[in-house]
């Protein structure tokens, strides 16, 4: 952002010069728009940039101790982007290209037009400025984008663990997803799903100790989320997280517990489905068995139905056949032995009719047994 003198503080300029009278010439001509400060040599130049920052420094070349160019180098190890503008009699061109080799950004002759110093001076402090500013925006647009990276990696775990869980039929597999995920976030965790049957304690190393469900068994009492020192818990009815090695930053520990409360959450919701799929299995083994042992009891009374059949028609034929045998032992005529005949034969045939409904039995017979095993 270019330097607005109405409306921002004045920059620092720092003269380092061994000529008291230039140095009061030099304050004397940017006084009114920096903030002078003036030092006799190098030394003292780069000692006063470590106590006062600057916005600007100018240089003699020719001074005692070190000179101009050796400053100019020092300074550049210290402060890269900060402006040096060279102060010098000299206006050769090995002395231009000394300057500008040993990190100098401009170059005015003395003596010197106070206008075009003033000039020269202001915009090597709004370039400055501008640079500085395109150096922020730059790393913050970078900062944003390896935020923007981190966050789509950081989902990317979430996505996958979701991916990886929803056709789940096991707490063990659920648990150990659970705690890859976790360190895919970098995290090492323990993880304790509870069911009706019990509850699965897992480490990073596996199966949990007795110690380490224990401590699992403890945190479940400690509402949905707490910390305490580095150790962080997730808690939720069916699922429980420890995470033992939270980091000390801020903003790092803040999104892993954002990630660690939507993955518990989705292991929770997995893990509720397992139990309903689970139910839904013994219900479903349940009435398969019923099924079964219907298909079987139908199967037995359609068998004892066709030899109730069998049965009757042949005592009624026996009955006949014994009742037309007495006829001899009873001394009837003809006409009683017809009559006799003719009874007991249309008690039989009215008892046969009935069996004439065997094929609609036989019928729904068929249909339940199919609609109960599609085996008949």
């Amino acid at each position: 952002m270019a330097f607005d003198q109405e409306t921002a503080a004045k920059p620092r300029v720092l003269i380092a010069d061994d000529d008291p009278i230039l140095r009061e010439t030099l304050r004397f001509s940017l006084e009114v728009d920096f903030d002078v400060d003036a030092v006799e040599n190098g030394e003292a130049c780069l000692a006063r940039l470590k106590s006062s920052p600057k916005d600007l420094v100018l240089l003699d070349i020719e001074m005692p101790g070190i000179d101009g160019y050796e400053t100019c180098r020092r300074l550049r190890q210290e402060y890269p982007d900060l402006p040096v503008i060279f102060v010098s009699s000299k206006d050769t061109l090995d002395e231009r290209l000394r300057a500008f080799d040993s990190g100098g950004d401009d170059f005015v002759i003395k003596p010197f037009d106070a206008e075009v110093l003033l000039r020269k001076a202001l915009k090597a402090v709004q370039f400055h400025a501008a640079r500085s500013q395109l150096a922020a925006e730059k790393n913050s647009l970078q900062q944003m984008a390896m935020g923007f990276l981190q966050n789509m990696g950081e989902t990317g775990v979430l996505l996958n663990f979701m991916r990886n869980t929803l056709g789940c039929v096991s707490y063990e597999v659920l648990a150990e997803r659970l705690l890859q995920a976790a360190k895919e976030y970098g995290l090492n965790c323990h993880v304790q799903v509870r069911h009706e049957g019990g509850a699965i304690s897992w480490t990073s190393t596996g199966p949990a100790t007795e110690l380490e469900a224990s401590i699992l068994d403890k945190s479940v009492s400690m509402g949905r989320i707490f910390q305490f020192s580095n150790r962080l818990v997730v808690n939720y009815h069916y699922v429980s997280l420890l995470v033992n090695d939270l980091p000390s930053d801020n903003e790092l520990a803040g999104r892993i517990r954002d990630n660690t409360a939507i993955l518990v959450e989705s292991a929770e919701a997995i893990a509720e489905t397992i139990g309903v799929r689970k139910q839904s299995a013994l219900r479903a083994d349940a009435l398969q068995k019923a099924s079964d042992q219907s298909y079987g009891a139908i199967e037995r009374l359609r068998e004892m139905y066709r030899r109730q059949q069998l049965d009757t028609r042949f005592l009624l034929q026996h009955l006949l056949d014994n009742v037309e045998k007495t006829y001899v032992f009873l001394g009837l005529t003809d006409r009683q032995e017809e009559s006799v005949t003719s009874t007991v034969r249309g008690g039989a045939d009215e008892i046969l009719q009935l069996f004439e409904q065997s094929a609609a039995f036989e019928q729904e017979f068929n249909n339940i047994l199919s609609a109960l095993g599609n085996k008949a």
